[in-house]
């Protein structure tokens, strides 16, 4: 079951990065995934049979009904239930009227800034999101501040140096990080190489920086490192995630809260 499951998110994870990048080689996803040639094969036959991929020589390309223009769509339909419980708890537990939020461009924020509307917290918002923008945008009780530049439309995101420097301007109470991984040696980590240096910098800017993910972002690691467990005051995951996954990671040096 266990395995079953660690597949199912290796897939998932294949067909967000072609969904990026639109073709991938085979020592590109034996690095990225850190799995083995005949695992990765593996998954890409899996993949190809259902539609999502070409193989090609030496790795695989993205089938056109793999759609690169919606990789936040199809992660925002991902671990619905989990994403909202995790904004959930954020809401009632964590942010207080009039403090200042900085929000990434995952799609748990995206989640966290409709609770937070439909809440009616009034409070000030500095994002790089595009998606979460608009949801804010509605609510007459938010100052938003948008950090603009260039707009990667794949991820509903800005993120350039003109980006940087709005967020560079702006100090805030706390700082929501939605990483795509979580691992034992105390790393937090994303597969999103153009936004890493933004969240580092809200990161920095921020007197608190907790950490959103689902269970399935624990215990897992990625190509690039936002920050350490020292940066984060506190990771919030679901239900979901198990006694190992918490305890492994509180030995690394996080403070795990199940929502």
């Amino acid at each position: 079951m266990q395995t079953s499951q660690k597949a199912m998110e290796r897939q998932s994870h294949i067909r967000d990065l072609l969904c990026s990048k639109g073709t991938l080689t085979l020592q590109e996803l034996v690095v990225l995934l850190n799995c083995s040639e005949a695992t990765i094969r593996n998954d890409l036959s899996k993949l190809e049979k259902e539609g999502v991929l070409q193989r090609v020589f030496g790795g695989a390309v993205a089938n056109e009904s793999t759609g690169r223009n919606s990789v936040i769509s199809k992660r925002m339909n991902r671990e619905v239930e989990e994403k909202k419980q995790i904004a959930d708890y954020v809401v009632k537990n964590l942010i207080q009227p009039n403090m200042i939020l900085t929000l990434d461009s995952g799609t748990t924020n995206m989640m966290l800034a409709k609770k937070i509307v439909d809440a009616k917290i009034p409070c000030t918002i500095v994002t790089n999101s595009f998606s979460a923008a608009t949801i804010i945008s509605k609510s007459p009780h938010i100052q938003l501040y948008l950090a603009g530049g260039f707009l990667d439309v794949q991820h509903e995101s800005f993120h350039d140096d003109v980006s940087e420097l709005i967020v560079k301007a702006y100090r805030s109470n706390l700082c929501f990080i939605t990483p795509n991984g979580l691992d034992q040696n105390g790393t937090v980590t994303s597969s999103s190489i153009p936004e890493n240096s933004i969240k580092q910098l809200m990161i920095r800017q921020a007197d608190k920086t907790v950490v959103l993910a689902d269970h399935t972002k624990l215990c897992n690691t990625e190509l690039r490192v936002i920050c350490y467990a020292d940066s984060v005051d506190q990771v919030i995951t679901d239900y979901q995630a198990s006694a190992e996954q918490i305890s492994m990671l509180t030995q690394a040096g996080f403070r795990i809260v199940q929502a």
